[in-house]
């Protein structure tokens, strides 16, 4: 959801824009979140936990934390940007990264209150011009390095107008960032620097690139990362090469969210609410039952092992059976949704076009199974 609405909010600033030709440019690259009494009421995007600690990212540069579990919130003392801010990933409880429009990557050292920006769009857009004008020279027959570097030129045309959706850090040292167009940068020293490692996508069309999981290590091998986009695009890394592979996928709409089970299964969910799910590391997949809802655009595993999805218009499914069926819950956010998480025991946490709201599920179910 966090893709739907900030593709909404976009189109309004741009007709703001439009209006006021002879305004001052308005440059959130150049200016810092401002503190706001409403920022908690104010849209949010991503929801990540920080060891016992909550973070939220939302608009305009907001970071919220919380340490009572999303009850109440507190917004990051600095921020150097005034973009809107799409997800996060900390590794542990005082070093976090997030990402989001502008192509913009900024890193916590202190658990959220503070945060410095590593990169930006027109930044990036410099590092990848570089980057595949090197690789097209040398190799001069080989047509994805030309591509890409005209998609970088692209990118720096626009001026900083392609987003990262999602970041995955697996260390303080070693993470992704993946985005519009296929964006995908990666680094190897906690962000200090970032390179484009577009050419490793099996990919045909550089498509968005909205969501991603990990799965733990299968015997004696490494983790094994995901990523979920456009046209039913799921693309599986090779930790031993680093090569993304496109997996078949019966569907070829978007799939806007990925979770990784307690079981070790993957369940993906997108356009038209249509869930699937693999159970062989994303090598195939077969669709889900589950009520018919609108657009399935987050999703969380709780402590239970119960997986729980969000719909675009705040209804909330879950399984107890690691992903193989959904039911209702008898409980539902009644606006936008754009993610979840788990808050206290029976206690979810959302964030969308409300801002942060705690969901007493436990409750709502106990009522649900008194009143049958």
């Amino acid at each position: 959801m966090k893709r739907i609405l900030v593709l909404a909010v976009g189109a309004v600033l741009a007709l703001g824009a439009a209006a006021q030709p002879e305004a001052k440019r308005y440059d959130v690259l150049e200016l810092p979140a401002v503190p706001s009494a409403i920022a908690a009421q104010s849209l949010g995007f991503s929801l990540t936990r920080a060891g016992e600690r909550l973070i939220a990212t939302g608009i305009r540069g907001h970071i919220l934390y919380s340490d009572d579990q999303g009850h109440s919130w507190t917004q990051a003392e600095s921020v150097p940007v005034r973009s809107s801010l799409l997800d996060a990933s900390f590794v542990s409880p005082e070093q976090g990264w997030v990402v989001g429009h502008e192509g913009v990557v900024l890193r916590t050292r202190d658990g959220g209150r503070t945060w410095t920006r590593q990169l930006d769009g027109v930044q990036l857009a410099r590092i990848g011009l570089e980057h595949y004008r090197t690789l097209a020279a040398q190799h001069p027959d080989d047509a994805r390095y030309a591509l890409l570097l005209e998609e970088m030129q692209l990118a720096l045309d626009g001026n900083a107008d392609r987003p990262f959706f999602g970041i995955l850090m697996r260390d303080e040292r070693e993470g992704i960032a993946a985005g519009a167009y296929g964006l995908l940068f990666a680094t190897v020293d906690g962000g200090d620097s970032w390179q484009p490692v577009m050419e490793r996508l099996d990919l045909e069309q550089y498509v968005h690139l909205f969501a991603h999981a990990e799965l733990p290590a299968a015997g004696d091998g490494a983790p094994t990362r995901v990523l979920a986009g456009e046209m039913g695009t799921i693309l599986v890394e090779d930790p031993a090469s680093g090569e993304w592979r496109r997996q078949e996928f019966p569907y070829d709409g978007s799939m806007f969210t990925i979770v990784a089970t307690g079981e070790g299964a993957l369940v993906a969910g997108g356009l038209r609410g249509l869930v699937f799910r693999s159970e062989d590391r994303g090598a195939s997949w077969s669709e889900v039952g589950k009520p018919q809802t609108p657009a399935i655009v987050a999703a969380t595993t709780l402590a239970d092992g119960r997986v729980v999805l969000a719909a675009q218009d705040g209804t909330l499914l879950a399984s107890g059976d690691d992903g193989r069926s959904f039911e209702l819950l008898p409980v539902a956010a009644q606006a936008p949704v754009s993610d979840l998480i788990e808050g206290r025991t029976g206690e979810l946490v959302l964030s969308g076009a409300f801002g942060l709201r705690v969901i007493d599920i436990g409750e709502a179910e106990r009522l649900s199974a008194a009143a049958r």
